[in-house]
């Protein structure tokens, strides 16, 4: 009984001195983030047709679009009656853009300070005043996760 006692005793040592040993934290390579970097691509002209299909909604005032890799960010300024149909507006938006390809994700808002944001970073786009990609795709990532969709 005390044999069974004391290896119980000793298993049980043994695995909260096993378990308190010092880990190392890992190190992310470099190389990994500048190639994230590289990967990056923003696309002004897509943007552009993107822009211009949104407008042709019944509803539309206007809309801006932000093209990155595959992610189709687009926002459309909706006033007047028509916001009673903000939901099927946007709805109707996002279907046709999806006519685009199944490789893009789409994004679509209606929201007015959305809109500010996004028609402001295509401008910025278009100007050349970017900054770095990882900023700007950290940047539309944020509008995206605002958008909810």
């Amino acid at each position: 009984m005390r044999t069974v006692l004391k290896t119980i005793i000793l298993v049980l040592l043994f695995s909260v001195l096993a378990g308190c040993g010092a880990a190392e934290p890992v190190k992310k390579p470099q190389a990994r983030d500048s190639q994230a970097r590289q990967q990056i691509q923003v696309d002004p002209e897509l943007a552009a047709k993107v822009k211009n299909k949104a407008k042709t909604v019944r509803g539309v005032q206007d809309s801006t679009a932000v093209v990155i890799n595959s992610d189709v960010c687009a926002a459309v300024k909706v006033s007047g009656l028509d916001r009673f149909r903000l939901k099927a507006i946007r709805e109707e938006v996002h279907k046709k853009l999806s006519a685009l390809g199944s490789e893009y994700e789409v994004h679509v808002t209606t929201d007015k300070k959305l809109f500010s944001e996004i028609q402001k970073m295509e401008r910025r786009i278009e100007s050349g005043k970017t900054g770095p990609p990882a900023e700007i795709k950290k940047k539309m990532d944020k509008i995206n996760e605002d958008m909810q969709g």
